[in-house]
């Protein structure tokens, strides 16, 4: 047996109609570009380093960048992956570094 139903209000009913569309939109938008982002991490070459005495992340990230890129960008990439407070290191740390391509790659997320 079917019931029917009677839409008593045409205009709240788009209305509630089309609200329901954009959150199903954004929700399916937003989980779409979370996995693009977990695909770009998932085959990242980190290259580990152990920090030596006297060493730095500006000196150990001249290593890892050239001319096309902002060593200051860079540096904040490492602590942001390290996730290191401050720029203090000890000797002994290892740290995580990526070459300059795959930190393209990582920061057009």
């Amino acid at each position: 047996m079917r019931t029917k139903v009677i839409i008593r209000n045409k205009f709240r009913f788009g209305i509630a109609l089309l609200i329901l569309m954009v959150f199903v939109i954004t929700v399916l938008m937003i989980s779409i570009g979370e996995g693009k982002g977990i695909d770009k991490e998932k085959d990242v070459n980190w290259i580990f380093v152990k920090v030596k005495e006297g060493d730095s992340l500006w000196t150990i990230s001249k290593d890892f960048v050239d001319e096309s890129v902002d060593i200051r960008d860079y540096i904040s990439f490492i602590r942001k992956v390290n996730k290191l407070e401050n720029a203090i290191l000890y000797p002994g740390q290892v740290l995580k570094f990526v070459d300059v391509k795959t930190y393209k790659l990582l920061c057009t997320k």
